[in-house]
C-alpha cells in the first residue's frame, strides 16, 4: 500500500480557526491528564488531534505556515520594546 497524500490546499480562515481552537483544547486536555484530572483514553484522543495538526502543518512551506495556536507574538503580548 502507498501512503495517501491529501491536497495541501489552504482552507478557509473559519475552518482554520476552528482547528486551532480544537488544538488548544486538546493541549489543555493533555495537561489535565498529567495533573491526574483526565483518563488515559482522553489523553490519547487529545494526542491524536495534536499529532494530526502537526502532520498537516509539516506539509506546508514554512513561509505559508500560520503561527502556532496559543503562541503569542511580541506585538500581542505587549512585551518589552527595544529602545
Amino acid at each position: 500500500m502507498t501512503a495517501r497524500k491529501r491536497d495541501v490546499s489552504h482552507t478557509d480562515s473559519a475552518e482554520q480557526e476552528a482547528r486551532e481552537h480544537e488544538v488548544l483544547r486538546a493541549n489543555r486536555e493533555l495537561a489535565a491528564y498529567f495533573k491526574g484530572k483526565r483518563t488515559e483514553r482522553e489523553a490519547r484522543a487529545a494526542l491524536k488531534i495534536i499529532k494530526a495538526f502537526v502532520r498537516d502543518r509539516e506539509r506546508l512551506k514554512p513561509a505559508h505556515r500560520r503561527p502556532l495556536p496559543g503562541a503569542r507574538t511580541a506585538k500581542e503580548s505587549g512585551g518589552a520594546k527595544p529602545a
